[in-house]
């Protein structure tokens, strides 16, 4: 079937959570005589009206046959399916609510897209906060929750998080760029870490300009000689160190700094250096008074007998759960640590974050299935020490943690680890573990 761009006969919604919702609503306010299809993995349970729905196998044989002028296909789905290249063989135009969201907004400025394994969440509310603190209209859009089609550009600016997934494929064309971290990460989506690295990097090809991490190694390997690449955590620049947060070796203060950890330096090094690239006049500081951090980033919560349960489930590379570590060992030295770590298996070593458990206040650990077999053998190697013990569930483990850590330790909820083996995500693995904090299963 011939594709069409401009008036598409037949139109498929590849995914309906909330951006599938968003495609639906915008590509039915661009073509009301349509035929719309929603494919997807189950068959739903509601339907909107003058829909149909392709659930499981048939939609995948629909896809691959060219049954669509247009497929809106939404992040969780992999760019690398078998589907996906059948489909443009067969003359289908397949697009995203990113793409969606740049053709319909040509016109807009200052659009700031940020990425990286880690970080980005973080980084976005950051410049949301201090854009708007200094009088800025400049919305946030995107993965950190709100779905960007359909939503209109800022007049001054514009926010996005995007994802590895978003980026893949997106064709928009940035003015500003922060990538924060790079390690391995989502193979099973991209089908293997080289892949995600390429994916995630496109940024740097696509944005006008991108500010990278200087201090992550990856992200120097693969863009050290890239033509648009400026550094932060440079001693020319915005540095994150044992003073604080410096510029071109110069102090800057930070006034009501509600984040734990050298990585959220990191984080707002960035930050600040995309701000100043805008004309934001940083000379006095930074001023986080009022700014909020987003759950399950060390997110705390203080038991009546003194004993601190953190949440740190947004933490599903060891290299974030070695950042936790070292935030808790420099703010809160002396008191041990139970941490909680496992979940799903996507292949990522462990040998950098057993080395390092013992020097940074770990007295115990507490592993979940199915990759906490593998974690617990790279301890025992190098930390047999560490008392180690596998927990049947989440809950379990809380328990586990509760029953053996005294009044002065702290509980760190940081797996290391997807999700996807006991929860549908990190935000309900770190709700179910402050949960299991306050009323614990006994």
């Amino acid at each position: 079937m011939q594709a069409s761009h401009n008036m598409p006969a037949h139109i498929g919604i590849w995914g309906y959570g909330t951006e599938g919702r968003a495609n639906l609503a915008w590509l039915r306010g661009q073509y009301p005589q349509a035929a719309f299809t929603l494919l997807t993995d189950t068959p739903l349970t509601e339907v909107p009206a003058g829909c149909k729905v392709l659930a499981g196998a048939a939609a995948l044989q629909a896809i691959a046959a060219g049954q669509f002028n247009l497929v809106a296909k939404s992040p969780g789905v992999s760019l690398y399916l078998p589907a996906v290249a059948a489909a443009k063989a067969a003359g289908t135009v397949l697009t995203s609510a990113t793409n969606l969201w740049f053709a319909a907004n040509p016109a807009a400025k200052n659009i700031i897209a940020v990425s990286g394994t880690k970080g980005k969440s973080t980084s976005v509310s950051l410049l949301h906060f201090l854009l708007k603190q200094a009088g800025r209209d400049a919305p946030l859009y995107g993965n950190v929750g709100t779905a960007m089609l359909g939503k209109p550009a800022g007049a001054d600016a514009t926010v996005l998080e995007l994802s590895s997934y978003q980026l893949a494929d997106m064709v928009g064309a940035p003015q500003v760029a922060l990538l924060t971290s790079l390690y391995p990460e989502h193979a099973p989506w991209h089908g293997d870490h080289d892949t995600y690295y390429k994916d995630k990097l496109r940024l740097a090809d696509v944005a006008a300009t991108t500010f990278a991490n200087g201090a992550d190694d990856r992200l120097r390997a693969h863009l050290n000689q890239h033509p648009k690449v400026q550094w932060y955590n440079v001693p020319t620049g915005f540095m994150a160190g044992p003073a604080g947060l410096t510029f071109n070796g110069h102090s800057v203060p930070i006034k009501n700094n509600p984040l734990r950890g050298t990585h959220n330096l990191h984080n707002l090094a960035g930050v600040c250096s995309v701000l100043l690239a805008l004309g934001l006049d940083l000379a006095g500081g930074v001023d986080l008074t009022g700014f909020t951090p987003l759950p399950h980033r060390l997110q705390e919560l203080t038991l009546p007998d003194g004993r601190l349960c953190v949440n740190d489930s947004i933490s599903t590379v060891p290299q974030a759960t070695l950042a936790a570590l070292q935030a808790y060992a420099q703010a809160c030295p002396g008191r041990p640590i139970t941490l909680l770590a496992g979940g799903t298996d996507r292949g990522q070593s462990f040998t950098e974050l057993a080395a390092q458990l013992a020097g940074l206040g770990v007295v115990r650990l507490i592993t979940l299935a199915p990759v906490g077999g593998r974690l617990a053998q790279a301890v025992g190697q190098v930390a047999p020490h560490i008392p180690i013990h596998a927990a049947a569930s989440l809950a379990k483990a809380v328990q586990m943690a509760l029953q053996n850590t005294d009044n002065n330790g702290i509980i760190l909820l940081s797996p290391a680890a997807p999700s996807f083996t006991e929860f549908a995500n990190f935000m309900a693995r770190g709700e179910a573990f402050l949960a299991a904090c306050k009323a614990p299963e006994m």
